[in-house]
């Protein structure tokens, strides 16, 4: 058997445990540049506000019901994901990290244990220490298990401890007319329609067809997943994998024209990927700058391009990386564009310890460590950002206004590992 530890409107769940003042309030978390609503409290999703909501769209309504609105604190929500990872994974030998929010644990071997009892065990502990409430679904397969999670939090009022396990055919069966078959994990909306096409709306109605059939419009991939829907285990847990990559992009809060103004804004994100990069005791050997205007405005023009240069010693320095960079967007800068979205990413991973120097090239690493360290140091005491470079203009160029005191607090005192999995 297998578990699903999934957190219950994290972003939220995260503000709450900052604020315990917001309890049973609506609250919405808005997204990094303050755009679109990324996370919910129940009491937000029964005022009618949707996933993806734009801010400016539900401004009225957010005053009328005194609606909690935050800013997106990814440091925040890194933090506790990693603290519920920590204390789940020590309930199973093995684990597998999913996603910020998600994780399976391998219960196979349990076989004395009743896991509805030591699954209630986990979640009182994660909502004790950390004060994240969680979701569990257990289930011969990683499918059912996503299918499990959903009915609990389909149907809180049936599931108050928060847990449930499909263990019979019986259940597998009842919970497959239920769902539907576009919320089948791995369907996405291209098979969606196909299935539909062919009058399949729940995912019991795919189990119906012949396997010879499935493989003809999903290939294996619907073998696969016919599989396991019917409690055949195709998906093994997969073991983490080295961080390869660190990018930091952003979608503008509006169109931008000046180039100063996109330009501080990629200085910016290349701060943020040495700081990353810092925090992880790597350095990087490649570093990509790009921009691109928006997409869905044909009548302003469309233009986007990116530039890539390849470190001659491995850095993590900010003045280096923010040099390269600035350098790569005075390349593939274009005037005349109306600016949406612009972003840098570093990759090719070194061991902080193991740089390989050209005998040949000038190393300004050692340098710059002690510069760096300071910035580093003087940010976490008084609040990220504060310390910049010279070329940068010091203003919130995320977007993120709602940045509360708590907050700020949190920045000082904790500081974890970069995560494996992009949520920013």
């Amino acid at each position: 058997m297998y578990a699903l530890v999934d957190c219950n409107n994290f972003f939220v769940s995260c503000e709450r445990a900052l604020d315990a003042s917001l309890e049973g309030k609506p609250v919405v978390v808005l997204s990094n540049n303050d755009g679109c609503a990324v996370s919910r409290s129940n009491e937000a999703k029964a005022l009618g506000i949707p996933m993806g909501a734009p801010a400016f769209k539900f401004k009225d309504i957010f005053e009328k019901y005194e609606v909690k609105v935050f800013s997106a604190k990814f440091e925040l929500y890194n933090f506790y994901s990693q603290n519920v990872s920590k204390i789940a994974q020590s309930y199973s030998p093995n684990s597998e990290i999913y996603s910020i929010d998600e994780l399976f644990l391998d219960f196979h071997g349990f076989k004395y244990i009743n896991l509805e009892t030591y699954s209630v065990e986990i979640r009182d502990e994660i909502k004790t220490k950390l004060n994240i409430p969680v979701s569990i679904g257990i289930a011969p397969t990683k499918t059912l298990c996503k299918v499990a999670n959903r009915i609990v939090k389909e149907f809180p009022e049936k599931f108050p401890n928060g847990v449930y396990l499909l263990d019979s055919p019986e259940k597998i069966e009842k919970a497959l007319k239920w769902l539907k078959i576009e919320d089948v994990w791995g369907i996405g909306r291209k098979y969606t329609a196909k299935l539909q096409d062919f009058g399949i709306y729940k995912a019991w109605d795919l189990l119906q067809k012949p396997e010879m059939w499935t493989r003809k419009l999903m290939a294996i991939h619907g073998i696969r997943m016919m599989n396991e829907l019917k409690g055949i285990p195709q998906l093994e847990l997969e073991a983490p994998s080295k961080k390869k990559s660190i990018a930091v992009t952003r979608s503008f809060m509006e169109m931008l024209k000046d180039k100063d103004d996109v330009r501080e804004r990629v200085e910016t994100y290349a701060l943020y990927c040495a700081e990353k990069l810092r925090k992880q005791n790597t350095c990087c050997k490649m570093i990509t700058v790009f921009v691109q205007t928006n997409r869905f405005r044909k009548d302003l023009g469309e233009y986007r391009n990116s530039k890539t240069f390849v470190f001659s010693n491995p850095t993590n320095s900010s003045i280096t990386i923010a040099k390269e960079a600035n350098r790569l967007f005075n390349e593939i800068f274009i005037e005349g564009f109306h600016y949406k979205k612009a972003g840098v990413i570093v990759n090719d991973f070194v061991p902080e310890n193991e740089r390989l120097i050209g005998f040949f090239e000038k190393d300004v690493q050692n340098q710059h460590l002690p510069v760096m360290k300071a910035m580093d140091f003087l940010n976490k005491k008084y609040g990220k950002d504060k310390i910049r470079l010279g070329s940068m203009s010091g203003k919130n160029t995320y977007g993120r206004q709602k940045i509360s005191p708590e907050y700020e607090k949190f920045l000082k005192n904790n500081t974890l590992h970069e995560a494996n999995y992009r949520f920013q």
